[in-house]
């Protein structure tokens, strides 16, 4: 059906789908659109997992139109990926219809740090594999969220430049960015909150476990630096890396229609939302899920 390159074979090319549904793509560094499906809330079929769980794996972002699923069961449709993840805080609070999502408002934005390109949960070792996005509501114009596939960044790279980042190691960070600085103003909790989520270690290029594909494992968001060179390089070699991620080539922009879904592989895929509210109020229900 399409391939982000030539070698690259997807179960969905050959699956037999639900009856009326359409899997079309994106862009061809990632992302794939299924319509004509109708989640009833009965378990899928473990063809059409497959296929799900695959182009997750490969094309990064799946989206579903409006009708796909509701607030009350888009939990329900995207639990099959694994357990979920909570991790509600007190400015992302679990959505009132659905206990197994949390809230994403744009009237808490002050305290929010969605508008800097990031992993869900790329402040912990134990990052969830999976996020589902419900549009619950949404403003007259704006509020769109921009996707990157790392996966495509990392397979873009010149072979001896993507070969020299396999060797390095960046810490990760709650507070690279003033995640924990920003949200916690009373010095007490804010220690605390740093106790909870201390900075680690993680390898700047990392592999897939199911692909075995790689991807750049940086962003802006967490990455506080590149561990063992100079400052100096450490932001330069960022720096690059972050513009690549940001590349029209590497990433889509979602509009978001009011009902619409949708779906991503946490690890590969990074992403950022995009504060030009035009008035009105933008609510996102939130799922995260473990491999």
């Amino acid at each position: 059906m399409f391939t982000p390159n030539p070698s690259l074979r997807l179960v969905s090319d050959h699956a037999a789908l639900p009856a009326g549904t359409r899997i079309s793509q994106i862009r061809p560094a990632l992302g794939a659109t299924i319509s004509g499906f109708r989640f009833d809330g009965k378990p899928l079929s473990e063809d059409f997992r497959a296929v799900l769980r695959d182009l997750l794996h490969n094309r990064g972002l799946v989206v579903f139109e409006p009708g796909t699923v509701t607030a009350e069961n888009f939990t329900a449709f995207a639990g099959f990926l694994g357990e979920f993840f909570h991790y509600a805080g007190p400015h992302t609070p679990r959505a009132p219809e659905n206990p197994d999502a949390t809230t994403i408002d744009s009237t808490r934005d002050k305290h929010l740090r969605n508008h800097i390109w990031h992993a869900d949960g790329g402040f912990r070792a134990d990052a969830p594999a999976f996020t589902a996005l419900f549009a619950h509501q949404l403003p007259e114009q704006g509020g769109d969220t921009m996707y990157s596939n790392a996966t495509w960044v990392y397979e873009n790279l010149d072979p001896l430049f993507a070969a020299y980042l396999e060797t390095l190691t960046v810490i990760q960070s709650a507070d690279a960015t003033g995640h924990i600085t920003d949200r916690y103003l009373d010095p007490a909790e804010a220690a605390q909150a740093r106790q909870k989520m201390p900075p680690f270690e993680m390898p700047l290029v990392r592999t897939h476990p199911v692909t075995g594909r790689k991807w750049i494992a940086v962003n802006e968001s967490y990455v506080a630096y590149i561990k063992g060179v100079s400052r100096v390089m450490s932001q330069n070699l960022l720096g690059i890396l972050f513009d690549m991620i940001k590349s029209p080539e590497a990433t889509v922009r979602f509009t978001w229609t009011q009902g619409a879904l949708a779906i991503w592989d946490n690890r590969v895929v990074q992403h950022k939302g995009i504060k030009d509210y035009g008035g009105g109020r933008r609510i996102l229900y939130r799922a995260t899920m473990t491999a």
